[in-house]
């Protein structure tokens, strides 16, 4: 009797505490599109084109479908975006339950799922307009799947995972490493059955997922040709110039590897940037590690290093959201192996890290609505300035685009071009962003006595590390 009032004790905490921590995400969920990629997702809401960028390549059409059924109800379609991220996140819990409830007791798998799914990090960083956190969620679904269909060993069972496979293609692309947990389920299949036409039959039936979106959404660009010309321009820019790969950033590999993994994974990802947080899971992985056995799934694992590999070598090392599955993985071992010896205070403990957890989250996704991101606020004092004048940016100027701002902005990357362009402009103010004045420093350009520092704007770095902070400067003629 005494411990069925205790599972329902925990049963009661943790399903309270999931629907808090939705309702404050769908309260908290980000209104603005504040970054290059967001805008690219908000603007494909009410016209979806590849080739102006709304969204950018490959489409991501069925988060974008998503969005438009929620912007039905959501009037602002950054927040409708956003709103849609935290639903599909928040039904990740069902298969982080269902998974861990094959290693652990009922109450510890809904403690340990609870902590997975109320990381700071990654619930601040699904709470905005881009495809991480419904990719996250589908991510959750299609595991679950996976191991689903090792234990069933049917052929049927094997189209759930390719189905959702196809779904989380449709979401974000670049989690396509976990294409491997496709691949161990074909290779247990072929030492079961040795039958080649299970096999083909189950590559095709993936394929054939794959192409609904792909065909559905090559039809808008004209043609599966079109499409794929326009990726192939898309994969180049991305791995040869702004895509802030290792073969594109002039960072140090070993300088890369320590950032990605202590600033990007541990520092932000786990602690979220919080003194207290990190010291909380320091105690609680030490605890992990002395608990006992706690087996991931092969394919899971795999899975994971590969993508670990791709998100170093072929991501923006300035943005720790490309890591968000890998938090979740981490969490996942730790939670999981810390409740292989189930004890009283153990719950007590787990349930005191997820309060500490999601204050520092609520928090975070507070001040994410509150304070207005520093290009918002960037573009609200340039209204306000006297004319004539002429702002040269980087990605800010994406956003100037989306805000209808009533000032002329331009992109410029390279300082010759600027020096040739400012010419326009001689009866002009000529201002540009800290990002420029960085960038032609970095071309070797002697800036000394040109450039006059006028007001520096800050939102949140956690959510925006790029452009969460602006400096706007001031060009000086001779």
């Amino acid at each position: 009797m005494k411990q069925l009032l205790q599972n329902r004790l925990w049963l009661c905490f943790s399903i309270g505490m999931a629907a808090v921590l939705v309702g404050a995400g769908l309260y908290w969920a980000s209104p603005y599109a504040a970054a290059w990629d967001e805008v690219d997702f908000t603007l494909a809401l009410e016209r979806y084109d590849l080739l102006a960028m709304q969204p950018h390549f490959p489409g991501y059409p069925y988060f974008i479908l998503g969005g438009m059924a929620v912007h039905a109800v959501v009037a602002n379609p950054a927040k409708a975006l956003s709103v849609l991220n935290v639903f599909v996140l928040g039904s990740a819990v069902f298969p982080l339950v269902w998974l861990l409830r094959r290693h652990v007791p009922l109450p510890a798998a809904l403690l340990a799922a609870l902590a997975v799914f109320s990381s700071s990090y990654v619930f601040l960083a699904a709470a905005r307009p881009m495809s991480d956190g419904a990719a996250l969620g589908v991510l959750w679904w299609y595991i679950w799947a996976v191991e689903r269909t090792h234990r069933q060993k049917t052929w049927r069972a094997q189209l759930l995972p390719a189905a959702l496979f196809s779904v989380l293609m449709g979401i974000r692309l670049s989690y396509a490493p976990f294409a491997v947990a496709l691949l161990f389920l074909w290779y247990e299949d072929w030492k079961t059955h040795r039958r080649f036409s299970r096999v083909a039959a189950s590559v095709l039936a993936a394929a054939g997922f794959q192409l609904i979106w792909v065909a559905a959404v090559a039809r808008t660009e004209g043609g599966l040709w079109p499409f794929f010309k326009l990726g192939w321009a898309f994969v180049h820019g991305h791995f040869s110039d702004w895509g802030g790969t290792a073969a594109a950033s002039p960072l140090p590999f070993s300088e890369r590897v320590c950032r990605f993994l202590i600033n990007n994974f541990l520092w932000t990802g786990i602690a979220s940037q919080n003194a207290w947080l990190l010291a909380a899971y320091a105690v609680m992985g030490a605890i992990a590690w002395r608990a006992g056995r706690f087996q991931l799934p092969r394919s899971l694992v795999v899975s994971a290093l590969l993508y670990a590999v791709w998100a170093l070598l072929a991501q923006n090392i300035e943005k720790p959201r490309h890591l968000l599955p890998l938090i979740h993985f981490a969490l996942f071992y730790v939670w999981g192996r810390f409740f292989t010896a189930l004890r009283p205070w153990r719950l007590a403990l787990a349930a005191a890290v997820v309060l500490l957890q999601a204050g520092v989250g609520a928090g975070q996704l507070r001040e994410q609505v509150e304070t207005p991101p520093a290009v918002y606020q960037l573009a609200a004092d340039l209204r306000d300035k006297p004319r004539p004048f002429v702002v040269y940016t980087w990605e800010e100027t994406r956003v100037f685009d989306y805000l209808h701002v009533p000032f002329p902005h331009k992109e410029v990357f390279h300082f010759s071009f600027f020096l040739q362009d400012k010419e326009n402009y001689r009866h002009a103010a000529i201002y540009m962003t800290n990002h420029v004045v960085d960038g032609f420093r970095a071309q070797g350009a002697d800036l000394s006595g040109r450039v006059r520092k006028v007001k520096t704007y800050r939102s949140s770095s956690l959510a925006d590390p790029v452009y969460g902070t602006i400096t706007l400067y001031e060009w000086i003629e001779e």
